[in-house]
């Protein structure tokens, strides 16, 4: 049975992020710049590629987590390897670890084809918060 595609989170889809491709463990989103998306010094914006990596970590963890548990994310590590050179970002996430609370992913992001950043990412399962 193949796994459903899940909804984007209301941040990810005010950011424009899309999730491409879902699997068991692994997750690609990507994400069209706009001029938003960019710094005064004109590069794009560390906080859109920490985010894109954060999306898509987070989608590739929503796969294969507990039926009926969330996820938070508790650790994020991002080295900028080089600036983007097109006006689209690609990040490819992959679940390395799954325990019965912690789950790492690492992400690479890409940019036509050449690696622009690579994330480190922590997630720790949790239940639904309780509505008031």
């Amino acid at each position: 049975m193949p796994i459903q595609i899940p909804k984007m989170s209301p941040y990810g889809e005010f950011l424009g992020i899309e999730l491409i491709d879902f699997a068991e463990g692994q997750a690609t989103c990507a994400i069209e710049l706009k001029d938003c998306h960019f710094n005064n010094g004109g590069r794009v914006h560390g906080g859109v590629l920490s985010s894109l990596a954060d999306t898509a970590a987070g989608a590739a963890v929503r796969s294969v987590r507990p039926e009926g548990k969330l996820s938070a994310t508790i650790d994020l590590s991002i080295s900028f390897i080089r600036p983007p050179a097109g006006n689209t970002l690609v990040a490819k996430a992959e679940v390395i670890h799954a325990g019965k609370t912690l789950f790492r992913c690492e992400i690479s992001i890409y940019s036509k084809e050449k690696l622009v950043a690579k994330t480190n990412a922590t997630f720790m399962i949790v239940d639904p918060l309780k509505k008031l």
